[in-house]
């Protein structure tokens, strides 16, 4: 019933003093926090839709037709974190010198991502869309600043450099920007709107999500994996195929989206409102998620 403002210090205190959510453990690779977790029944879901989604990012509209048509899939029961990793897990497995033990990272690609041998092309795609998105709309820079659309102030100074630049210039820019090279904490780590111990961690990429898992794994001896696409559809939307993960009528109290403005991460949990019927949060806004 509070106040989301004072939820949302709650939080974030609760996060400092240790949160009560999370059960504190020795592992045999050093102390670990245990989630709570909700169980997900099995059955037949359904999975898509039989129409194209189209939204508007900061009036630029898209659409996306990679979830037609509507189709029906077993799965089988599964548990899934209540809430999405915090950072004061995240720390824990870096406390534990997660980034320095190869045996979490178990493929050959995440083995090269470790040792600092992959370039972030993903990010050089996205600089890119972004970089065109400016360009075809000449007041969207202005209106994503005075939103607080940026990441921080760093980023802001990067980008307006970045459109002064012709396309050699920017590609030279994205280049020395993303090169490959060692990284040994997530990318928004040290940022101050994003690193509080109860918000949810940011600036992982897959490989650092697994390595998680599999070091989590290792410490609570159990299967901790990324969700499969079709389980984690089926964790937000129900055996029903809900629209959101309360229901099917968007309300802007019930998640932290752009409409929410709090133009940050929520600690997690802070809006009940918005968890599945089975218990999970924040399946609908906060952050983007891997599987």
């Amino acid at each position: 019933e509070a106040d989301l403002r004072e939820r949302i210090d709650c939080g974030y205190a609760v996060g400092d003093l240790g949160d009560p959510r999370f059960e504190r453990r020795e592992g045999p690779h050093g102390t670990y926090l245990m989630p709570p977790l909700v169980a997900i029944p099995g059955g037949t879901y359904p999975i898509g839709d039989d129409e194209p989604i189209t939204w508007s990012v900061t009036g630029l509209s898209e659409t996306s037709t990679a979830h037609i048509p509507r189709h029906a899939v077993d799965v089988g029961a599964f548990e899934i974190g209540r809430f999405a990793v915090t950072n004061a897990e995240w720390a824990r497995f870096m406390a534990a010198g997660g980034y320095e033990d190869e045996r979490w990272w178990e493929t050959e690609d995440g083995r090269r991502w470790r040792r600092g041998e992959l370039a972030n092309e993903g990010a050089k795609h996205n600089n890119r869309l972004w970089r065109q998105r400016f360009k075809d709309d000449a007041n969207l820079f202005e209106q994503m600043e005075a939103e607080g659309r940026f990441s921080s102030t760093e980023a802001l100074e990067r980008w307006r450099g970045w459109l002064l630049l012709d396309e050699a210039a920017f590609e030279a820019a994205l280049d020395a920007r993303w090169e490959a090279r060692r990284e040994t904490e997530p990318a928004f780590w040290r940022e101050p709107r994003l690193n509080r111990p109860a918000q949810p961690v940011v600036g992982v990429c897959w490989y650092e999500a697994r390595a998680y898992c599999a070091w989590l794994s290792a410490q609570a001896g159990i299967e901790v994996r990324l969700p499969t696409e079709v389980e984690w559809e089926a964790a937000a939307r129900g055996a029903a195929g809900r629209a959101y993960a309360w229901g099917d009528v968007f309300d802007r109290t019930r998640a932290n989206t752009v409409e929410t403005r709090l133009r940050r991460t929520a600690p997690v949990g802070v809006l009940p409102l918005g968890d599945t019927p089975e218990g999970a949060a924040d399946l609908t806004g906060n952050v983007e998620e891997w599987t």
